[in-house]
């Protein structure tokens, strides 16, 4: 009998221990932080894409980011290690598919006129991007880097809290 109590105690907590490494990662992290201006605060959240892209000089990472401040939010893409590619109007085409929806070309803005490390999505692009983003699951993302070149993203946007979707 005491064997069996023991069996039962061990099974229990391994049945724990699966269910707690099987819970998924949040896909989103979501937070804020004072800006460098006193009593300002930046609201932010940031989706990471699991695809690395070996590029020249190391591997290239990608995030999408949100992030309200002073009443106004902006959605964007980040790359660690290698800039996008823009061209003189300081824009890139972008191909996006959300889920199963068909895939649209968006403009976004970069920075400067030969290469950016963040593309803006602006005007009626950022809207339209705004109301796929409210339900999309799975976002693949076709984009230019630098020495790269084109290479597909895929981030998966569930479970965003809407209340950052301004």
């Amino acid at each position: 009998m005491k064997k069996l109590l023991i069996a039962i105690c061990l099974l229990t907590f391994s049945i724990g221990m699966i269910a707690q490494e099987e819970k998924p990662k949040p896909n989103w992290i979501v937070g804020e932080q004072e800006s460098s201006f006193p009593g300002q605060m930046i609201k932010f959240a940031v989706c990471q894409s699991p695809t690395v892209v070996k590029g020249q000089k190391g591997d290239i990472t990608v995030s999408l980011n949100i992030m309200e401040f002073r009443g106004e939010t902006n959605y964007f893409i980040k790359a660690t290690g290698e800039d996008f590619k823009v061209d003189y109007n300081v824009t890139q085409r972008v191909l996006l598919k959300f889920d199963d929806d068909s895939e649209n070309f968006y403009a976004l803005e970069g920075s400067n006129n030969h290469s950016s490390p963040t593309l803006k999505f602006a005007g009626s692009y950022r809207n339209k991007f705004k109301k796929l983003l409210k339900n999309g699951k799975k976002l693949k993302m076709d984009v230019e880097f630098v020495d790269a070149g084109t290479h597909t993203l895929d981030f998966n946007v569930e479970g965003l809290d809407p209340s950052y979707i301004k």
